[in-house]
Order: structure tokens, then C-alpha cells, then sequence
């Protein structure tokens, strides 16, 4: 893995880390209250610009950096609070939050290769690069653990409520939904265990356990669709980090995964 490469990794584990754990971008109520937000952006930025004056080296170019990162991030938070205040639909708010992800990795991206390919790095800081494996498993774990939660909960924005639900039964709905968004960050975290230590057959075991502990719930045609939904979400999005994290370790030469 090239220089630069093993940096936007770093970079990411930083931004993910912050947008879906320290500050849970997830939380519907960041978005209705422009105070949270502008706490949200200053411990961000303030998070980053070290990591940016330590990489790049040359002040004055990890202050650019670091300056076009938090403008793109100032637009792109104003006009998603913009839109959000406007009551979208579901669907409508899942791929926003879907595209402002997108662009902000985007935007990492750029200001990496722009300011360590193009421009050259300035420290070559050789020990970080034996550290490639752990920032790459960091970054496994926190894609598998907060943000995969965000993009499940936004996916079951889009299952429509039965209207007959009454207040209680809503109120049960939430708690068996924060138990079952713990069980789903577990479950996750070992299906990419199983993956990296080539045991893809124990991946049948978790999905089974899963459903020998739910198995009188699923009588209720509602919470099994539910249920579906979200387990297929999980096992697919764990696969799919576990494969490509393997992957690339694999490229790596790492011949114990």
C-alpha cells in the first residue's frame, strides 16, 4: 500500500470516528438544532487540523488543506440542515445523508492525493506506514460498528409504520430496537472475524443463533419483515467490508489473512 493510501485510511478512521461515535451523526436531532451543529463542526475541525499539520508537515499547507475540508463540510452540513428542516420524506433524507457521506469521503480523498501525491509529502513518516494493518482494522471496525448502524436506522426509515401501532406498542418497537441495534453491531463485528479467518461457514451459526432468539417474535408478520430487512442489510454490508478488508490486506503481503 502506497504512502498517501495508508494516510486516507488515518483520515477516515478520524472522520468516521467523529461523524457516527464521538458526535453520532445518526442522531435525528443533530440536524433540527443549528447549536449542535456548529459544536459538532468545531470539534471536527479541531480534531482534524492536527492530524492534517502532522501528515502534510508544511504549516501553511495543512492549513489549506484543512481550510477547503471544513468549507466543503460547512456547505455540505448548511444546505443538509437546509433540506432537513423542509420535513422530506424518508427516502428523500436517506439518500441526502447518503450523498453528503459520499462527498465528504470525496473531498478526503482529493486533499490527500492533491497534498501527498502531487505535492509531494514533506515528512515521510516510514513508522506509520508499519501501521497500516491497525489503521485498516480500525477502519473495518468503525464501518462495522457505528456506521452501519446509521445506514440500517435510515433503511428502516424507509419500512413504513402500521397505523393501528399505538403509543405502547411504539414504545416496545424502540426498546427492541436498541437491543436489536447492539445485537446487530456484534453480529457484524463476528461475521468479519469469520471472514478474515477464513471460517465462512460459521457465518451460518450467527444467523441461526440469531434466529432460534427470536424465533416466537417472527410469528408477528410485521417484525419478521422487519427483521428480514435488517438482517440481510447487516450480514450483506459485514460481508462486503470483510471482503474487501481482506482484500487489501492480502495486498499487503499479510499471509496469515
Amino acid at each position: 500500500m502506497e504512502y498517501w493510501q495508508t494516510i486516507l485510511i488515518y483520515w477516515l478512521v478520524i472522520h468516521f470516528s467523529l461523524e457516527f461515535t464521538i458526535f453520532p451523526a445518526r442522531d435525528e436531532k443533530l440536524y433540527n438544532s443549528k447549536k449542535l451543529l456548529w459544536i459538532q463542526m468545531a470539534i471536527y475541525g479541531i480534531a482534524m487540523l492536527p492530524c492534517m499539520l502532522f501528515v502534510i508537515g508544511c504549516w501553511w499547507k495543512a492549513l489549506l488543506a484543512w481550510g477547503l475540508l471544513m468549507i466543503v463540510r460547512c456547505v455540505l452540513v448548511c444546505l443538509r440542515y437546509y433540506f432537513e428542516s423542509k420535513n422530506l420524506k424518508p427516502k428523500v433524507a436517506y439518500w441526502l445523508a447518503g450523498i453528503h457521506q459520499t462527498l465528504m469521503v470525496g473531498i478526503l480523498l482529493f486533499v490527500c492525493y492533491a497534498f501527498l501525491v502531487i505535492g509531494g509529502p514533506f515528512y515521510y513518516w516510514k513508522w506509520l506506514e508499519n501501521w497500516c494493518v491497525v489503521v485498516l482494522l480500525l477502519l473495518m471496525i468503525v464501518l462495522v460498528w457505528d456506521v452501519a448502524s446509521c445506514f440500517i436506522r435510515r433503511l428502516f426509515s424507509l419500512v413504513p409504520m402500521p397505523s393501528e401501532v399505538t403509543a405502547q406498542d411504539r414504545y416496545a418497537i424502540f426498546a427492541s430496537a436498541r437491543s436489536g441495534e447492539l445485537i446487530g453491531k456484534l453480529e457484524r463485528f463476528i461475521v468479519v472475524l469469520f471472514i478474515m479467518s477464513n471460517q465462512f461457514g460459521a457465518i451460518g451459526f450467527v444467523l441461526t443463533a440469531k434466529s432460534v432468539a427470536r424465533f416466537k417474535m417472527l410469528e408477528d408478520r410485521e417484525f419478521a419483515e422487519r427483521y428480514l430487512i435488517g438482517t440481510l442489510a447487516s450480514f450483506t454490508y459485514a460481508i462486503v467490508i470483510g471482503l474487501v478488508g481482506k482484500c487489501l490486506l492480502q495486498k499487503m503481503n499479510m499471509v496469515y489473512f
